[in-house]
């Protein structure tokens, strides 16, 4: 019997071993695929140590547990930190916020003391899930704990702004008038669909991690694919001739405007995965095989991708972490004619690049404006898409383009769909709004407002304006108009101000506001200014007609309370709506 128990006994020391070897060679795994960027395959074994390591981790130290005294008081990593560490850091590259916020959060409850940049990503994270109160707790503890002077602080701060923006942007009026659409059919599938490139009208180039049987490849791989689209129909996906060599990826392509030269990016599945852009041009109906760019734009050691050729063929804009950049990744261009000649690209400049990131150029010459994702700027949150007014050499100040084409997740890869079937005012982009992991195709389409119908005017004795009982509601007074850029009122204006005579001699307690309103062009402090003497204007033409000053009110209120958006989704000017906003109204205050 005596054996028996001994025999018993090394046969569980031997199974505990043996589950301790097969528990560590998860995470030793783990470790391997995390150094070499294969995030996927690190979550993937992060996940069996942690899950099958609560048993074996028991002796680990523990920061946050009392120590005997014996003990050295140091804070030691234990591999279940390490792993949790690892894993949330998997997840955030993988754009997989919900289960990096859960690692993070799982990692706070146990050692903040080690991992400074713990609340910084955990923040990251809970605003990408649309938590937004929680971020803002997250990162003003990071503030508050987090000593050093460098870009993490600039960008807590940053992200703190960008939570009021948010608020600012959801809150907006004329949201109605915008409709966002998920890619249907074949541009939907497992995996990230986007870089949209539009070929014409009907033809739709983009890039995909779908799995391909003919590459056979059954992990998920970057290839280049094309569809055809036309009234909502949207054919099968098939890829593009343009194979990569084994153990390399491409994608987030550019075209030229005549269909013989395609401009690519390439890069190593696995490892460094230094981009680099290539070309390839159209011989006999076929694609020769791409070439990469001269090493002024492949610099060794630094990614260059994202390339986008303009449609008059002068200039290639693409994104590069070369240096002699303003932070991260930058926007560069250079003229094709100079390309050949191997002359050196130039950056965009401060007034386009940040200290973080900006990528996907797309240049639009028929609006001369340049749109650009970056995440180095105040926004909706991740990378937000900007465009900037001016040519080559010389751009405006960037402007968000704001929601709903900015989410608080990930929005990138803007562009236009233009010809027959498109909408007047159809834009395309990339973006992981509505998606746990991964970039997703969306088309945005802006309705415009039904028109205002403004009745002709009749020879007629003034009618006496309804009293409106609501004092919150205010009401459109037609046909008042002013001298361009000041207060004067020009003829025709006074049959609409004299109807609101007749309704005040007809209500003699009645009291009313008339308010001015502008559009956007302007500074705030002057088109208050200008709002408050039109009102004023019209207001002393009432007190002409025998109203004491007391009854009414003049009120600017400049362009705060716009009742149609003023630019278009591209960033242009929207007269139409502009015209809406320049307006007089007048409310009851008492009745």
């Amino acid at each position: 019997m005596k054996k028996l128990y001994i025999i018993a006994g090394i046969f569980c020391i031997t199974a505990t071993a043996a589950k301790s070897q097969f528990v560590y060679d998860y995470l030793k795994a783990g470790d391997n695929y995390f150094a070499s960027a294969d995030y996927a395959s690190a979550a993937n074994y992060y996940e069996k140590y942690l899950g099958n390591s609560s048993k074996t981790d028991k002796e680990e130290y523990a920061p946050y547990k009392p120590q005997s005294i014996e003990k050295k008081k140091l804070s030691v990593k234990s591999g279940r930190e390490k792993a949790l560490w690892q894993l949330a850091e998997s997840y955030r590259q993988l754009n997989y916020p919900s289960k990096a916020a859960a690692a993070y959060q799982q990692l706070l409850s146990i050692n903040t003391t080690d991992y400074p940049l713990l609340q910084f990503h955990l923040a990251a994270q809970l605003r990408a899930l649309e938590k937004y109160a929680e971020a803002e707790a997250a990162f003003s503890a990071f503030l508050t704990s987090y000593t050093r002077e460098d870009n993490y602080k600039k960008a807590a701060e940053r992200e703190i702004a960008n939570l009021k923006f948010i608020q600012k942007e959801l809150a907006k009026p004329g949201l109605q008038y915008f409709e966002v659409i998920k890619g249907q059919g074949a541009m939907s599938s497992t995996g990230a669909n986007y870089a949209p490139v539009w070929l014409d009208s009907a033809t739709l180039m983009f890039t995909s991690t779908r799995p391909v049987d003919s590459l056979k490849k059954s992990s998920f791989s970057n290839q280049l694919f094309l569809l055809q689209y036309s009234q909502g129909a949207v054919a099968p996906a098939v890829t593009t001739e343009l194979k990569a060599a084994r153990g390399m990826e491409q994608g987030a392509a550019s075209v030229s405007a005549d269909g013989n030269t395609i401009y690519l990016t390439r890069w190593k599945a696995a490892g460094n995965k230094e981009a680099m852009i290539l070309k390839a041009v159209k011989q006999d109906g076929k694609w020769s095989d791409p070439k990469p760019l001269p090493a002024i734009i492949n610099t060794a050691g630094y990614s260059a991708q994202q390339p986008f050729v303009t449609s008059d063929n002068k200039y290639l804009f693409f994104s590069s972490n070369k240096p002699g950049g303003h932070g991260g990744f930058d926007i560069w261009y250079i003229a094709i004619d100079q390309l050949e000649k191997e002359q050196e690209p130039l950056n965009a400049g401060n007034i386009i690049n940040s200290a973080g990131d900006e990528q996907a150029p797309y240049y639009d010459t028929d609006s001369s404006r340049l749109f650009f994702a970056s995440n180095g700027r105040v926004g909706m949150g991740g990378f937000d898409l900007f465009s900037a007014g001016g040519e080559a050499g010389s751009f405006n100040s960037p402007v968000n383009l704001g929601y709903p084409i900015n989410s608080v997740k990930d929005d990138i890869y803007y562009a236009k769909r233009t010809g027959a079937g498109a909408a007047s005012s159809e834009i395309w982009l990339s973006s992981d709004r509505s998606a746990a992991c991964c970039l997703e195709l969306f088309r945005i389409v802006q309705h415009k407002p039904a028109p205002v119908i403004t009745p002709q005017p009749v020879k007629e004795e003034p009618v006496v304006i309804q009293p409106v009982v609501d004092t919150t509601h205010a009401e459109v007074l037609e046909n008042v108009y002013y001298a361009y850029d000041k207060a004067q009122l020009l003829d025709g204006s006074e049959r609409s101000l004299d109807k609101l005579v007749a309704m005040l001699n007809a209500n003699k307690e009645m009291i009313i506001e008339i308010g001015g309103h502008t559009d956007s062009k302007g500074s705030e402090v002057y088109n208050e200014r200008l709002s408050l003497a039109r009102a004023q204007s019209c207001v002393n033409y009432i007190v002409s007609k025998g109203i004491s000053p007391e009854r009414i009110k003049a009120q600017g209120y400049g362009a705060s309370k716009p009742i149609a958006p003023n630019n278009n989704p591209d960033g242009s000017d929207n007269p139409d709506g502009r015209k809406l906003n320049r307006r007089t109204e007048f409310r009851i205050l008492k009745y």
